[in-house]
């Protein structure tokens, strides 16, 4: 889209469209701008030649539009509007004379468009605003007014652990310390501890030994405890005039006895007080959270070991949506490159970083060559150190089709992590919970993770490939490239295991097909792999050319002989996914208004084979390894996700998750408002205005959706963090152009300090029963209502967004002059400022 500050020569730019591609451009450019300054006239020839160049981007307008949206083919690819942008788009390749990146801009700018009403609705409320202030409205006091948006944090990874069971049981003891004794009162008692009761507070400090004797209990029972029972203290607390001390047994030899009764008391009156379950209630909530963030982990965690002392990558936990960042990095051999990517000398550099999170941005691109595929990498620190050598990768590798950008963070790994924390009793967990010997030994030599996060978009590239290349320097480009290794460690993609989101169930059957499509009608042969009534995966003989979105159509020889009921030809199916190989497809059934014939009769064979046919086997080739690879991430991730819950026909968002280490977002909204227990989200919502345009987009998706990303910036001016009025936030959808948000950036890193964010929005699965299955089990035998409010709300996770920082690559992206290492120990220095 034009930048504001060419607004004004529109009427010039819509006349001059139509002669881009002519002879006569430059001479009617010259009569329309005679009375322009110069620069003017440069910056207006600039931008429309930024117009005219060719588009190869799929429009897809499924979500974002309020028209109804359909497929429109054009020249073999297939995009995704409705009535409004078909006709800006056809009108648009009348001006141009092709598909040019101006008429892209065009179709994603239509009026009907949620980003472009979302705007117009922010500007409205911004005049009116003034026009209050103007009157006489004092908006600054009205701000402090407004009430926080509070919202409660889940610690991912922190459960409260428990040896034993506790059980709310109040009965009088003494207890006897250096000062004395004293009368109390238990309030929960447990095997290995209990909270005591006082009623005024006593000089005693944690860490001290005390002594219990349960008076009360030696009334009833013969315990022969004359010396009481050992304790130390774990926690103390005041409430009021009263003190609370948490106590944990000091196990000795001789107090076996006492053990043994305390069991037999606890297990005997379980039903007749009631057991606390606030730790598993406070472990169901984390862990129910968390699934929902790991079904839809965008990032590709990548686990490495350390072997006499080389670092070897190992595994990588994949998701049906961080599979394109493990196919991005297999080679002509299917073999992940990931050891020549995290280098050792690229890993020391990382470890050596001072701050707690130790991240680098990775630009990289590839190319192909004799039938092998050669990779070219550099991280932001390498490129730091030479100006030359930053142009020519940026600039060359940008041009290229393969060009990516990442965000990696280094993640230390402890092996003990791997198993999950015991939460509830032992005999609530199934037999297979417990790691099994083999898996322990493929994790016992894990030391790290890296997490790559894809953070490239359409526009971020287009910026790329404004920096110069110059001929003579390309050579300088083979110190980043991949040397090929005849002995190359395999490094291992392993699925992450959840329960099965499909809507049905797949089967294994192998039966010969064709396929053609409209735009290459020549038929290719093959056959399936499996199938369900609404789809099926197949496999071609030889690679076939086309990609995700495209419509096949389907004949099926063998199975028509089978039925006279249906007719097996011309079945139309949509690709929602191909191999990197081009040679195996997931299709699903293309629905118009008459019901899908080869849906139909999938049916039919399914309803009257169910017992013939076989289930597609889905069993892991490492039974719990990623059970293992999923708690050694999740406790050392550092992971931001903010929850969508649907109230009714409401959004409200009011739940967060975080890891146990504070990432810089977190930090940020935190210096706010230090005093507070959760997080003020106010900022990022504007008083839930934010959370109208996610849900906007929310409605409009499916779970097997890709996620909706969005860019988020936070400007804090000469380094102020005196109130949050100070700092100035912004989203993507809120500029009128790309150009408009360069220049933001750029004056944001010039007077202050830019934090920036990548936000992917996704629609919440359902919650995992297995994953959560022994708390929902152990909350169920005491508290169904505790363990259904749970549930509920659970069930009411609409949508997620995960952040990630990428405030180290929008300095480069927008040709700043800019050090991302210097920038980093600034973000460091004003996110704690105790450093300085």
């Amino acid at each position: 889209m034009t930048a504001t500050d060419l607004q004004q020569y529109l009427g010039v730019i819509d006349h001059m469209k139509s002669l881009l591609q002519t002879a006569d451009f430059d001479e009617v450019f010259s009569l329309l701008t005679t009375d322009m300054p110069k620069s003017k006239q440069f910056l207006l020839k600039m931008e429309l030649k930024r117009m005219a160049q060719p588009c190869n981007y799929f429009i897809d307008l499924r979500g974002h539009v309020s028209g109804d949206v359909k497929a429109y083919e054009y020249l073999g690819h297939t995009h995704y509007m409705d009535d409004n942008a078909i006709r800006v788009f056809e009108k648009g390749l009348k001006q141009y004379g092709s598909y040019t990146l101006g008429l892209y801009e065009e179709v994603l700018n239509t009026e009907n468009n949620f980003r472009v009403i979302h705007r117009k609705e922010t500007e409205n409320r911004i005049k009116k605003a003034l026009n209050k202030s103007q009157n006489g409205e004092n908006l600054a006091d009205k701000e402090v007014s407004d009430p926080l948006t509070i919202a409660e944090i889940i610690p991912f990874g922190h459960y409260q652990i428990r040896q034993d069971e506790r059980m709310h049981f109040s009965i009088e003891v003494e207890m006897q310390f250096h000062n004395g004794r004293v009368n109390a009162s238990t309030s929960d008692l447990s095997i290995s501890g209990c909270k005591l009761k006082l009623a005024e507070p006593v000089d005693i400090r944690i860490g001290d030994e005390i002594r219990l004797h349960f008076t009360k209990l030696e009334q009833q029972f013969v315990l022969g405890l004359t010396d009481g029972v050992a304790y130390k203290i774990v926690d103390s607390e005041i409430k009021g005039s009263q003190q609370f001390l948490r106590l944990q047994r000091i196990a000795l030899e001789n107090d076996t006895s006492f053990a043994e009764f305390l069991q037999r008391f606890i297990t005997g009156n379980k039903h007749r007080y009631k057991v606390n379950l606030d730790s598993a209630c406070e472990s169901l909530r984390t862990k129910g959270y968390e699934q929902f963030y790991l079904q839809r982990l965008s990032s590709l965690p990548v686990f490495i070991a350390v072997l006499e002392g080389k670092p070897l990558p190992l595994f990588a936990l994949t998701t049906d949506f961080n599979k394109h960042i493990w196919h991005y990095f297999l080679d002509e051999q299917h073999q992940a490159v990931f050891d020549s990517v995290f280098s050792v000398k690229r890993l020391k550099q990382l470890i050596n970083q001072e701050s707690d999170v130790k991240s680098t941005i990775l630009y990289s691109f590839t190319h192909a060559a004799k039938g092998k595929l050669y990779f070219y990498c550099a991280t932001s620190y390498e490129l730091a150190a030479s100006e030359t050598l930053r142009d020519i990768f940026l600039g060359f590798g940008s041009s290229k089709p393969s060009w990516r950008v990442f965000h990696c963070q280094l993640l230390s790994l402890d092996p003990q992590h791997a198993q999950a924390a015991l939460t509830v009793p032992e005999e609530y967990l199934s037999k297979s919970a417990k790691l099994s010997p083999l898996t322990k030994g493929l994790v016992k030599n894990l030391r790290y993770a890296i997490n790559i996060s894809e953070i490239n978009n359409v526009n971020s590239t287009f910026w790329y490939q404004s920096y110069p290349i110059e001929q003579q320097h390309l050579k300088l480009l083979a110190s980043f490239a991949h040397k090929k290794r005849a002995d190359k460690p395999i490094c291992e993609a392993i699925a992450m295991q959840y329960v099965n989101l499909r809507s049905e169930s797949r089967y294994l059957y192998k039966t010969p097909i064709t396929m053609y499509s409209a735009q290459k009608p020549l038929s290719i042969t093959g056959h399936s792999r499996d199938f369900s009534s609404k789809g099926l995966q197949v496999e071609s003989s030889l690679p076939v050319s086309f990609s995700k979105g495209d419509i096949v159509y389907l004949q099926l020889p063998e199975l028509q002989k089978i039925t006279k009921n249906f007719v097996l030809s011309n079945l139309a199916y949509e690709i929602m996914a191909i191999s990197k190989s081009h040679t195996i497809m997931n299709l699903r059934a293309v629905e118009n208004d008459t019901p899908h014939t080869g849906r139909l009769f999938f049916q039919r064979l399914i309803q009257n084979n169910r017992a013939k046919l076989t289930l597609a086997d889905e069993s892991p080739k490492y039974p719990k390894l990623a059970n293992a690879l999923r708690n050694l991430f999740i406790t050392s991730s550092n992971s931001f996700v903010m929850y969508l819950h649907r109230k009714g026909i409401r959004y409200e968002m009011h739940t967060v998750g975080k890891s146990q280490q504070e990432p810089s977002l977190f930090q940020l909204l935190t210096l706010q408002y230090p005093e507070i227990s959760g997080i003020d989200l106010n900022l990022l919502l504007r008083n839930s205005a934010t959370v109208l345009h996610f849900a906007q987009h929310l409605k409009q998706m499916k779970r097997q959706d890709a996620a909706k990303t969005y860019e988020l910036f936070i400007k804090v001016p000469n380094h102020n963090m005196a109130h949050e009025s100070t700092l100035s936030c912004r989203y993507d959808f809120e500029f009128a152009s790309e150009q408009e948000k360069q220049l933001f950036v750029l004056d944001a890193l010039e007077t202050g300090c830019l934090f920036a964010f990548k936000l992917a929005l996704s629609r919440a699965s359902r919650p995992d029963a297995e994953y959560i299955a022994p708390e929902q089990n152990y909350i169920s035998a005491y508290a169904v209502h505790k363990a259904k409010a749970i549930e509920e709300e659970l069930w009411s996770v609409a949508g997620i967004i995960d952040i990630v920082d990428i405030s180290a690559e929008i300095g480069w992206r927008y040709g700043a002059s800019f050090d991302p290492i210097a920038s980093k120990e600034e973000q460091n220095l004003l996110l704690n400022p105790k450093l300085n």
